[in-house]
């Protein structure tokens, strides 16, 4: 889930479009993931296919609560960022979060296919160490790359967008969310409902699947050489985790993440 960042909400006054300035949070989004570790060789990213479900099973409430697919890599040096995608009701976009920073780019419609999404540090064509998102849909490959002159606040990322390459990664996690803009966060926003049929939130067959760790030697890590934990939670203390657990049904393994979030059988 995108890292819950005070600054967050002087980011929004300049991010880019309007859709990416809504996208803020105050930490009370609902979360599936599992989270990829103790490598025993040095791993750079992540990579996953994810299931993007149809329009009749996908329901953000329009301009209340955004449905996300992240995936969140960690330096040995405490280096975080989150890449993925990101549905706020009117359009999906690719973004990258983290360090005082938020890097957006407008995707086509996704909703119903399977994508591939793929993140972390690589080098580029002129040998730099980078961070780079990549999406590929149909066969067309989407793309947002960090490098140390990338702007995060008002000053360059510098070693921060170099050091999950030249590091390696800590961990790497896969999640789905349902989060509320900020203006909802402090509201049981399960109560809401909805003018489409009085439906609330519901983010139905959501998947990442092949979720694998990238060496820096190339190619994804051997299954036998990483452990790896699940964790099912919302960050608002007014959901306690029964609660939780009506909202959230997942299904897991340790490259497999199905989730359904569903608000319609909750008082």
């Amino acid at each position: 889930m995108k890292r819950i960042l005070l600054v967050l909400l002087l980011i929004v006054c300049f991010a880019s479009t309007a859709s990416v300035a809504s996208a803020e949070d105050t930490g009370d989004g609902f979360r599936s993931a599992i989270t990829q570790k103790d490598f025993q060789e040095t791993v750079v990213g992540g990579q996953a296919k994810l299931k993007i479900p149809s329009a009749s099973n996908l329901n953000p409430i329009k301009d209340k609560i955004l449905a996300e697919y992240f995936i969140t890599i960690n330096s040995k040096n405490g280096v975080t960022f989150d890449g993925g995608v990101i549905y706020d009701g009117d359009e999906w976009e690719l973004v990258i979060f983290g360090h005082s920073g938020w890097w957006p780019k407008s995707l086509p419609n996704i909703t119903g296919k399977t994508v591939d999404l793929k993140f972390g540090g690589e080098v580029d064509n002129r040998g730099e160490y980078i961070v780079k998102l990549t999406l590929t849909v149909d066969g067309t490959n989407y793309s947002i790359s960090l490098d140390k002159n990338s702007i995060a606040g008002d000053a360059p990322l510098g070693w921060l967008a170099e050091n999950p390459y030249y590091a390696g990664l800590n961990t790497v996690g896969y999640e789905l969310n349902l989060v509320p803009k900020a203006e909802y966060a402090s509201t049981f926003y399960h109560k809401l409902t909805n003018t489409n049929s009085t439906k609330r939130a519901y983010f139905y067959g959501a998947e990442f699947s092949i979720a694998v760790p990238i060496k820096k030697a190339g190619g994804t890590l051997d299954l036998s050489k990483f452990s790896w934990i699940h964790k099912k939670n919302s960050d608002d203390a007014q959901y306690t985790q029964p609660l939780v657990d009506q909202i959230v049904y997942d299904t897991y393994n340790q490259t497999y993440l199905y989730t359904t979030m569903d608000f319609n059988y909750i008082p």
